[in-house]
């Protein structure tokens, strides 16, 4: 029972909620396959989560969560459940270190977000968002040239804070510079 509960895999379908605001902190989920959506109390769209991230880890200071994380794509995760964290740590000499790791990336990434997000300069704004996933991709071992984006374009100008017009701009300038190739939601970096 105890090793069956430690890490389960679980499907979930496109538009269906990971966790939502307001449910009990109870695990850590790592994203197997496919793209999330993070929202925060108001459904404002906060960020993206790729495969080999951990969503949650943020939050364990809380009694509930604070963001809803919804699948844009049918995705896998892994959950761990956070009330087996002191078994593991007495039976597995390295969890502690892993659970640090995962703790320091997930605050790395972060950084690394906001970041973008202070670029004043759309174009600059885009490419660097764009660099980021490539980056993120390529950390955990996926392919880091064909990017799948399942937002909108307005979902997308509004996590970067930039009006569709000027993300439509940035894209065609990169193209044009044959940097990227888009097809529809998909990026390829040249």
């Amino acid at each position: 029972m105890f090793i069956n509960d430690l890490s389960r895999k679980k499907r979930v379908a496109k538009n269906e909620y990971i966790y939502q605001s307001g449910s009990p902190v109870d695990a850590l989920y790592a994203l197997r396959s496919g793209i999330a959506k993070i929202y925060d109390a108001q459904n404002s769209l906060q960020g993206i989560v790729f495969p080999g991230q951990v969503m949650g880890a943020d939050e364990l200071f809380a009694s509930h969560y604070q963001y809803s994380i919804q699948a844009a794509t049918e995705v896998e995760v892994c959950e761990l459940q956070n009330r087996h964290f002191y078994q593991l740590s007495q039976i597995t000499p390295d969890f502690t270190n892993l659970i640090i790791r995962i703790l320091s990336r997930s605050a790395k990434e972060k950084q690394q977000f906001i970041s973008v997000l202070l670029k004043l300069d759309g174009l600059q704004k885009v490419s660097d968002f764009i660099q980021l996933m490539a980056d993120m991709r390529k950390e955990y071992g996926f392919d880091c040239h064909d990017l799948e984006l399942p937002l909108s374009k307005k979902e997308l100008g509004q996590l970067l804070g930039i009006s569709q017009s000027t993300l439509a701009r940035a894209l065609d300038t990169m193209v044009a510079q044959q940097i990227i190739v888009v097809n529809k939601k998909e990026i390829t970096l040249l």
